[in-house]
């Protein structure tokens, strides 16, 4: 009966070999979890995880009223491309124009003063019911002639002198009204 206990003595040292078991219990081993893997999209299939929501984008400018200038208009998107920009008048304008370095005596007489220190630039779309308020514009002409007269206008004030500037009027992040003012003392 002695070698029958040895051979299963053997044969169990041999399957803990084989097999890896030791003395250690399960609490001693640490436990690895399994790398989750992102799901593989294949159209046939439902989608398991549903792509986050995609937030809507806000609006360029909210509802209010902006001084600028008028850089680009296309009217083949219906757009303007803007500067906003300080408007400043009376006593207010002359002591802007002293503080971005005029000289005292040529800033005494300024009646209005514009200072555009912010060379970000803004694409606003046109509303269907556009107003365009031109200086010397016809306000009854089709608006696509007055949109032409906008885009001589914004083109002609390209150089250091601006002479117009634009306020614009912004509601639900379109423009909704241009009105054209001058920049310039009219005398």
């Amino acid at each position: 009966m002695r070698p029958v206990r040895t051979i299963i003595a053997v044969m169990f040292a041999a399957a803990v070999a084989v097999t890896g078991c030791s003395a250690h219990t399960t609490a001693d081993q640490p436990t690895i979890a399994p790398t989750p893997q992102p799901p593989v999209e294949d159209p046939q299939l439902p989608v398991l995880y549903p792509p986050p929501p995609v937030e809507p984008t806000s609006p360029v400018l909210a509802d209010g009223r902006y001084p600028s200038y008028i850089r680009t208009v296309d009217r083949h998107h219906n757009q303007l491309v803007v500067d906003l920009v300080q408007v400043f008048d009376g006593q207010a304008a002359r002591d802007a124009a002293i503080a971005d370095g005029m000289a005292r005596d040529k800033a005494q007489y300024l009646g209005v003063y514009v200072r555009n220190q912010n060379p970000r630039l803004r694409t606003l779309a046109l509303a269907r019911d556009l107003r365009l308020d031109l200086r010397g514009g016809d306000c009854q002409a089709p608006l696509n002639h007055q949109l032409t007269k906008l885009a001589a206008d914004a083109r002609s004030m390209s150089g250091s002198i601006h002479t117009y500037y634009f306020t614009l009027t912004v509601r639900a992040g379109a423009v909704q009204q241009v009105q054209e003012v001058l920049a310039i003392n009219a005398c």
